[in-house]
């Protein structure tokens, strides 16, 4: 279990080169990466992007480089047609207004576009070393910050089953007592009535019978057990898992409901608010889960 939140760091040197490298990723839907390269590293952001979605399902994720010469090593073009009809134009000019030809290269030099400088393009050999040490170390550092943040999940999301399953067991034993309970309200109404000695014994049982069906919730707790079984096997397993949880605490969410609809006893009725409460919790937790 992963939390889609995390940031990692990984850093390479090669004594004349530097590489530093942040992952970092906040929750979303689907898996959608952002990065920010040196020109130097552009080439690689297809291999990236590819080696993250090996091991990242989903998340807004932010990669930054960041790359750093010690002596960096200098192109100068001279950009000679735009220089040479500059040239001509301007002892053109001079030559019509009677002012001096003085131009010098100095001159030149301050001239945009005249010469161009640029940091020569590094080849392969020296920044795949670089990216492989950094990225690594980046990528190691995040999957590990995210495993730590999903252990993390997983203990919460763990203690709030637990306390679901101790309202399940209360509602459960709540629930035997329920039939007693409604046909001894059932005959005290008949009572406050006067008409308790007119009902016949066998009608009146038929009527219990009737108020207990419409109440009986076993069938919704034993499907409640199941599901919290199925969500602790899956808060133990490996790879993604927020949306089988998702699913999983939707048919909870419905059983509960469904024992709180059947049942007017206050007993049960505060062990489905209190459900509800930490399904509600869960719920917002299992948003930050891959």
């Amino acid at each position: 279990m992963r939390s889609m939140t995390g940031i990692g760091h990984g850093r390479a040197h090669d004594g004349t080169n530097e590489l530093r490298v942040e992952i970092r990723s906040v929750n979303h839907r689907f898996l959608d990466v952002v990065m920010r390269l040196p020109d130097a590293f552009a080439s690689f952001e297809t291999e990236i992007r590819q080696r993250l979605q090996e091991v990242v399902d989903r998340g807004r994720l932010s990669v930054t480089l960041e790359f750093e010469q010690t002596t960096p090593q200098l192109e100068v073009t001279f950009h000679e047609p735009f220089v040479k009809a500059f040239v001509v134009e301007a002892r053109r000019i001079a030559r019509a207004h009677g002012v001096r030809d003085d131009l010098s290269v100095s001159d030149l030099a301050q001239i945009d576009r005249a010469f161009v400088v640029r940091e020569k393009d590094l080849p392969e050999e020296i920044l795949r070393p670089l990216l492989d040490r950094a990225f690594d170390q980046a990528l190691d550092d995040y999957q590990t910050m995210r495993a730590a943040e999903g252990a993390k999940l997983r203990d919460d999301l763990s203690a709030r089953v637990d306390r679901i399953e101790r309202h399940v067991q209360a509602v459960s034993e709540r629930a035997q007592e329920v039939p007693a309970e409604l046909r001894r309200r059932l005959e005290e109404r008949l009572e406050r009535m006067g008409a308790k000695d007119q009902v016949d014994p066998q009608r009146l049982a038929a009527e219990v019978v009737l108020l207990v069906d419409k109440a009986t919730v076993h069938e919704e707790l034993e499907r409640m057990e199941s599901h919290l079984s199925q969500f602790r096997e899956t808060i133990a397993g490996e790879g993604p898992t927020a949306k089988r949880l998702g699913f999983l605490l939707q048919e909870m969410h419905r059983e509960v409901n469904t024992t709180g609809s059947k049942s007017s006893d206050l007993t049960i009725t505060d062990a489905v608010v209190r459900m509800k409460e930490e399904i509600e919790n869960i719920r917002e937790q299992i948003q930050n889960l891959e």
